[in-house]
Formats: C-alpha cells, structure tokens, sequence
C-alpha cells in the first residue's frame, strides 16, 4: 500500500482521535500531520508486524497521543504564564437546566469526560472511541494491561460521581 493510500486510510479517525483529546480541531491538524511527517520519515514503523495492519495505525495513535500530550503542556504551561485561569473557567461553566433531554444529557457527559484528568480523558478515548482493547490501549500509552483496566474503573467513577453532582 502506498503512503498516500495509508494517510487517506487514517487521517479521519486520527483527527478525530486528536480532536477529542485535545477539544481543539486545528491542534488536532497540527498534531496528526506531525505524525505523519515522523511516519514518513520512518515508514518500517508503520508495518512492525507486515500480517497485522493495524500495527501501523496503533504506531501513529501513540505517536497522535504523544504529540498531543506535548501539545496539552505546551497550552497549559502558556496558559500559566498568562494568567489564563479564567479561560479554563469559562470552558467549563455549564447552564444548571432541571430538565435534561436527550442532548443535554450527552453534553453532560462530555463536558464530564473534558473535566477528567487528561490520563483518564484519553483512556476513555481509546476505549469508547475508538474501541481498542485493554492490550492495545496498553501499547499505545505505555501501561501495563492491568493498569489500564484499573484506571479505566477509575475514570468511570470519576465520571458517575461527576455526572450525579450535575444531574
């Protein structure tokens, strides 16, 4: 399969990796074509295993999530300097309705997700999103399988406790 082939094959899912993780979309450009840049740049990495293509997409997620994490430090190290706590304040204020629909109900849930720690954030990510397993995750960030199911227990209490503060 040619480069360009592999890009159009993963570019979506990777922006759309990269968007959730960092809740900005032209970050998340940014980011995603650096991974491709390093990919090009060492394309023996994309294939560690030539009978499983999703080694390669495993390969760029964590590249998109590494990048990602430097983004993320990068923002909030600017932010500090700047005194932009009120930014973050803003980003998270939601409107206190009594009677949630459907909609609002997922936007709760998102904004519950966004107000988890970034480790967690992106485990769910990986889990929900693009439904990788406890094996994979675990190869994308680092951790060990177990770790991983530990925190992904924990980000789901996290994310019950928040979500009955709210509701």
């Amino acid at each position: 399969m040619a480069f360009g082939e592999f890009v159009e094959r993963h570019e979506s899912a990777l922006l759309s990796f990269a968007s959730a993780f960092l809740r900005d979309e032209t970050q998340a450009q940014d980011v995603v074509q650096e991974a491709f840049l390093r990919a090009a740049r060492d394309p023996h990495r994309l294939l560690k295993n030539p009978n499983d293509h999703s080694s390669g997409r495993n390969w760029l997620l964590k590249v998109v999530r590494d990048l990602s994490i430097d983004s993320l430090r990068k923002k909030a190290t600017e932010r500090k300097a700047m005194n932009g706590m009120a930014v973050i304040a803003d980003q998270y204020s939601s409107s206190p309705d009594d009677a949630l629909d459907a909609t609002e109900r997922v936007q709760h849930a998102r904004d519950a997700i966004d107000r988890l720690r970034p480790r967690l954030r992106e485990l769910i990510i990986l889990k929900v999103r693009e439904q990788k397993s406890y094996k994979e995750i675990a190869e994308i960030t680092g951790l060990t399988a177990t770790n991983v199911g530990f925190l992904l227990h924990q980000a789901m209490q996290e994310l019950k406790s928040d979500l009955k503060r709210v509701v």
